[in-house]
């Protein structure tokens, strides 16, 4: 039995769901559109980054985790599950066209919803990359608790700098001073004080509101202020989830359940194609978090576990700075760390290679740079703009080179 708060109610089921989507241009040309960030061993540590997730999850979780992925890429979903699908240990759910994250985990939570409805769910992105998987598990088991009471839980990531590639969580209850303007003033107190009194005693905050991905400057005030960075990751009770969307949006919460109503039934396949593209496009942040907040339904636990999105070249390289691989040093202050099987050579440089072709490659005198080497692209990229990659990846298609996304 876990440690909960006195007076929950009994503890409910927990099922992990995992959407599995998005393409990552960021990390072209490792990432395409047919092999996206998710599929990929980013780290040469011979698990991709969807089966990292789930073995950090599987430990935690009640009942066979979720999987929810494109139909394009259900297939080479299921082939790295393998037999962990097979023995019912995981199930893959395909949707039929990318509709954001907040469709995704609804489908899911339906599916939950039908079979148990008072099971808690925690939707937890397949392609990031955690450091401490014992203080990620304590902090999903405080969000598991904090959700049992009826809230939106997220967990909150202490920054490392101010990025201006995340977006922000404010805790309520913060002072006047400390609490940056914004244009939508945040209310300081939940609308329940003795349930804010209930989550503090044992770590988990109220929240006040969720803030946009900031510049500079904003970003280094909210550090300030110590508002905490949006991970994307939340728990829930599935039935909450379903009855608050259905207050939001109610036919996108009408559309899931009617899918789920469907599900394991001949009419379940027609059901899916006639109503998935009904579904409104929308982020969770979005559909629910951001409402809920406003009305003091959303709680977060301060968390700290090494949490990276990976979301660039420049991340990653960090990230396998930290750890132990395949690392070419030299006197001369040569730091090469290198992932994959290329032949590599390099002097008075400090880089990051990615490279499984013939081709041997020698680096002089670079500084903080990464390099792609594919059958068909070569890329070279000074980690400092790796946020622009997106740019090069978008014209792509204009100078006839699609097949390359």
């Amino acid at each position: 039995m876990r440690a909960g708060y006195a007076g929950l109610m009994p503890e409910a089921p927990f099922i992990p769901v995992i959407p599995a989507g998005g393409s990552g241009t960021r990390l072209w040309p490792l990432s395409r559109r047919d092999r996206p960030k998710f599929l990929l061993d980013l780290t040469g540590e011979g698990r991709s980054l969807l089966q990292l997730t789930l073995d950090r999850l599987a430990p935690l979780a009640d009942r066979p985790p979720i999987v929810v992925t494109g139909r394009a890429h259900a297939a080479a979903v299921r082939e790295q599950l393998g037999d962990h699908e097979a023995s019912g240990a995981v199930r893959v759910l395909a949707e039929p066209s990318a509709r954001n994250s907040m469709p995704a985990i609804a489908l899911a939570a339906a599916l939950v919803e039908r079979e148990e409805p008072d099971a808690v769910i925690g939707a937890f992105a397949a392609d990031h990359l955690i450091k401490d998987e014992a203080a990620f598990a304590r902090a999903v088991t405080a969000a598991r608790d904090a959700a049992e009471l009826g809230l939106l839980v997220t967990l909150g990531i202490t920054p490392t700098c101010p990025s201006t590639a995340f977006g922000y969580i404010q805790a309520a209850g913060a002072s006047a001073d400390d609490a940056p303007a914004d244009d939508a003033p945040a209310d300081d107190a939940p609308a329940d004080a003795a349930l804010a009194g209930r989550l503090r005693a044992v770590g988990v905050e109220p929240v006040a509101r969720f803030v946009e991905k900031p510049d500079r400057e904003r970003a280094e005030e909210f550090i300030a202020a110590g508002m905490r960075w949006n991970a994307g990751m939340f728990v829930v009770r599935a039935n909450v989830l379903l009855d608050e969307l259905a207050a939001q949006i109610p036919a996108l919460a009408a559309g899931v359940r009617e899918i789920a109503a469907a599900h394991g039934t001949d009419e379940a396949q027609q059901v899916l194609e006639r109503v998935w593209p009904t579904m409104t496009a929308i982020a969770i942040d979005h559909a629910l978090a951001e409402p809920l907040a406003a009305q003091g339904r959303v709680a977060m636990v301060p968390a700290e576990f090494g949490w990276d999105d990976v979301g660039d070249f420049a991340a990653l390289a960090r990230r396998l700075r930290d750890r132990e691989g395949r690392v070419l040093r030299g006197e001369d202050g040569t730091e090469v760390h290198v992932v994959g099987s290329a032949s590599v050579d390099a002097h008075a440089s400090r880089a990051t290679v990615y490279g499984a072709t013939d081709r041997h490659i020698a680096l002089l005198g670079l500084q903080g740079v990464s390099i792609v080497d594919t059958e068909d692209a070569l890329l070279v990229l000074a980690d400092e703009q790796a946020q622009a990659l997106q740019h090069l990846v978008d014209r792509l298609d204009a100078q006839g080179l699609d097949r390359l996304r």
